[in-house]
């Protein structure tokens, strides 16, 4: 739990990474001058010449100054390449790079698939929700794909179009530590990245473990829109990423 609470793609993780390189270069170089302060002041015999020892003391002055300028600049370089923080949820713009936020609208038919209704739908959620309850938050749909009228397709829809706690944790967290989360609160294995479309933002699959065996879940996110969809007798990753993102252009137009 607590692994899964920390953000290495967000900003403030980056800036610690950065830190994390900087402050040992830092201590190195300040033990490079502590075990070099005899050298560097090192006296000289009386018959030697002042002048000629002030500027050995300056040589060797300058040549540690030059090693932890060194020190420092690869340091430096290092931590420049290691920050490279992932945008917020809330920033996600579409493929195109315009700012996009798509209402979620779930079709009625969609490649294969007919959204339930009435008594069927009814039937779908007692059956997948056992008699757990969902949060308020999120609306549901059910879909059938052969028209034997049980659900073949579940989905949770959660959106900052109504739900402000959505916008404040998209404000702050990334769409990678999102499905993190997700994936994680699933117990989701072989979790993998797929072509997000011409909406941007993420889309991913995993394998979870249901009554009849393994199905496989897919999640899609952008800057407004959490969704979760549960494919009930898929079990090929990038067959149910394909439907989902199917879905996705379906459901925002």
């Amino acid at each position: 739990m607590i692994l899964a609470s920390i953000d290495p793609t967000s900003q403030a993780y980056a800036a610690g990474e950065v830190i994390g390189y900087m402050l040992p270069a830092a201590t190195g170089i300040g033990v490079l001058w502590w075990l070099t302060r005899s050298w560097r002041k090192e006296s000289t015999s009386p018959v030697s010449d002042p002048a000629r020892a002030a500027r050995g003391k300056r040589k060797r002055t300058w040549f540690i100054a030059g090693v932890s300028v060194c020190i420092a600049a690869a340091a430096s370089v290092t931590a420049f390449a290691a920050y490279d923080p992932e945008p917020r949820a809330g920033e996600t713009r579409a493929a195109d790079g315009t700012e996009e936020y798509p209402v979620i609208v779930l079709p009625e038919l969609f490649d294969r698939f007919r959204l339930l209704k009435g008594e069927d739908a009814a039937r779908a959620e007692s059956e997948a929700l056992a008699g757990r309850k969902l949060p308020h938050s999120l609306r549901t749909g059910y879909y059938d794909q052969d028209a034997d009228g049980s659900s073949d397709l579940l989905v949770l829809v959660n959106s900052a179009d109504w739900d402000p706690k959505v916008a404040e944790s998209k404000a702050t967290k990334s769409i990678s530590q999102e499905f993190r989360n997700y994936f994680a609160g699933a117990k989701a294995r072989d979790v993998t990245r797929f072509d997000a479309g011409r909406h941007g933002g993420g889309l991913a699959c995993g394998h979870v473990t249901g009554p009849d065996g393994d199905q496989t879940m897919c999640a899609w996110s952008d800057a407004a829109n959490f969704v979760g969809v549960r494919h009930v007798r898929e079990t090929d990753l990038a067959t149910a990423a394909r439907t989902t993102l199917a879905l996705r252009d379906a459901a925002t137009g």
